[in-house]
């Protein structure tokens, strides 16, 4: 596990200095790109109010990304049991998928205003997708082999489904969680630049229509690190929580 943290955080410090040293030699101006440390400075004078936005984006993030657990397994499951709906399911699916944040988000923020519901949407509309998709192909994947040693003993639907499809599944299923785990904050903040009052994607477009690149580093900095950590922590729980079929 230490091995895991020291060699990525030995090449962010490395980096750190490294761009500290090259724009003070280069000379650039700090309204261009600002030094390393002015970002860690912007960050330390307004780390309560980016504290307070964090918890925002994280609550969308989180809320969103557990409902697209919920719609992507459940459509998975209506994919394997019903049938005459498979088509019906991608086509509905794919469509959703693919339209545009630009020309989804302003007909919910019409809908539900410039809240938290329009984001928690677009977090869970991106989200599900990989999972769903993940979840179907596991359950796909069964050994037929397999499939007909259970015919043979004469098991019923049910049973072929809990002892055989459903631990085939899991890790196609922890697949498409990482996926979707990687993209929520990153939806979440999406969602906040295209309308909002709260969130770290609000102190993004504030520091850009104020100019104060430091803060906007600074945000983007935070934005990465939470990503990361989330990201770190799916993979941690989920593989925790399905260990026995992996």
């Amino acid at each position: 596990m230490k091995k895991d943290w020291f060699v990525p955080m030995l090449v962010f410090v490395i980096s750190v200095i490294f761009f500290e040293i090259a724009l003070t030699v280069a000379n650039i101006s700090t309204f261009i790109f600002p030094k390393p440390s002015l970002i860690f400075l912007a960050l330390i004078e307004n780390w309560q109010w980016i504290l307070e936005n964090l918890s925002v984006t994280l609550a969308e993030a989180l809320i969103g990304f557990g409902l697209s657990i919920i719609w992507g397994i459940g459509l998975a499951l209506v994919y394997e049991f019903i049938p005459f709906l498979r088509n019906i399911i991608l086509t509905f699916t794919i469509a959703i998928r693919n339209v545009p944040f630009v020309a989804i988000s302003p007909i919910l923020f019409m809908i539900f205003g410039y809240g938290q519901l329009p984001k928690i949407l677009i977090v869970m509309v991106v989200s599900f997708f990989p999972i769903m998709v993940n979840v179907i192909a596991g359950l796909a994947s069964v050994n037929q082999n397999q499939m007909e040693r259970f015919y043979v003993l004469k098991a019923n639907k049910w049973q072929i489904f809990t002892k055989l499809k459903l631990p085939t599944a899991i890790p196609y299923l922890i697949v498409g969680l990482d996926i979707a785990g990687s993209n929520m904050i990153i939806a979440a903040i999406v969602g906040e630049l295209l309308g909002t009052t709260k969130g770290l994607g609000f102190i993004i477009v504030m520091a850009v229509s104020q100019y104060r690149f430091a803060l906007l580093m600074a945000a983007v900095l935070v934005t990465t690190l939470i990503s990361i950590g989330l990201t770190w922590l799916m993979k941690y729980f989920s593989r925790q929580l399905f260990k026995k079929w992996l």
